[in-house]
């Protein structure tokens, strides 16, 4: 008798360690979600460490970035998205001076042609009636990967995700640690791979143009025509991704008194690397991990 009791419990436990093995299985859903997107020649990493569906966050990231695959063909009539992405193209060109030009596409084409006198046309860019006044030479690459990657994270904000890190192509946007901690990233020299800081974060992000990334659209200057490289690095660290995005493009071809400035204005910190020289703002120590 004592031992069909035995019996029984084992069979019980065995039961139950079964369905503890299945739920881990197919539905415990705490592990945190991580995916990787390749949008507009950049891949972009999420790490999410709330609680989230993982396939419908995939397919609903998928669908931010897909609306804009085709912005650089834009002309005639444009959907609200589209609206919105060449208001914005706009703006920043007023916020930096004319650094960061939507309408510099022959631009690009032209940059070995000595005879070719880039001239902005950014106050042609009109729309009437949800339509293009003119045809206008658009080149987005120096913004679009931040834009699109900024509607995610407003999305992130609608859904209650508040946990997370994102990699745009080594431009880092953090949110709340998991952890109770802030998230630890490193900066480089990227002539020699010198570890250079540690900065410490949250809800921050910070953005790198160097002069060996392979991305290279933002060391075209719509100012002079020319391609320019005044430093070996500039990373720049801000509350949000668009004004990291927006002051590293324009940051890595100004002279570091208008970077300040710039910087200032928009309550981000700089650190530049021209040769062995390190230069900062103020307030980037703030942000350094002292060992």
């Amino acid at each position: 008798m004592f031992k069909k009791i035995l019996d029984k419990r084992n069979y019980i436990i065995l039961f139950i360690i079964c369905v503890l093995l299945i739920w881990i299985i197919f539905f415990n859903k705490n592990e945190s979600y991580m995916e990787t997107f390749s949008y507009y020649g950049e891949n972009i990493t999420f790490r999410v460490y709330d609680k989230v569906d993982h396939k419908k966050l995939t397919k609903d990231i998928n669908n931010i970035y897909k609306k804009y695959k085709n912005v650089d063909n834009l002309s005639g009539k444009l959907d609200e998205d589209e609206q919105a992405l060449v208001e914005y193209g706009k703006l920043i060109y007023y916020k930096t001076d004319g650094y960061i030009d939507i309408t510099s596409g022959e631009l690009l084409r032209h940059l070995e042609d000595k005879e070719y006198k880039f001239k902005s046309e950014i106050e042609k860019v009109n729309i009437e009636d949800d339509k293009l006044v003119n045809e206008i030479d658009f080149n987005f690459d120096n913004i679009i990967g931040s834009y699109a990657t900024n509607e995610v994270l407003y999305y992130f904000k609608q859904n209650d995700i508040y946990k997370y890190i994102v990699n745009e192509n080594g431009d880092i946007t953090v949110g709340k640690h998991y952890d109770n901690g802030k998230y630890k990233i490193s900066i480089s020299n990227p002539n020699t791979d010198e570890i250079l800081e540690i900065v410490e974060l949250e809800d921050k992000s910070i953005a790198t143009r160097n002069n060996v990334s392979e991305f290279k659209s933002y060391m075209v200057n719509p100012k002079t025509g020319k391609k320019e490289s005044k430093y070996d690095s500039v990373v720049v660290i801000a509350n949000d991704n668009l004004t990291a995005n927006m002051l590293v493009n324009s940051l890595y071809l100004m002279n570091e008194k208008d970077g300040r400035e710039l910087a200032k204005k928009y309550k981000s910190e700089v650190l530049w690397l021209d040769g062995d020289k390190i230069i900062k703002t103020e307030g980037f120590d703030k942000f350094c991990k002292n060992d």
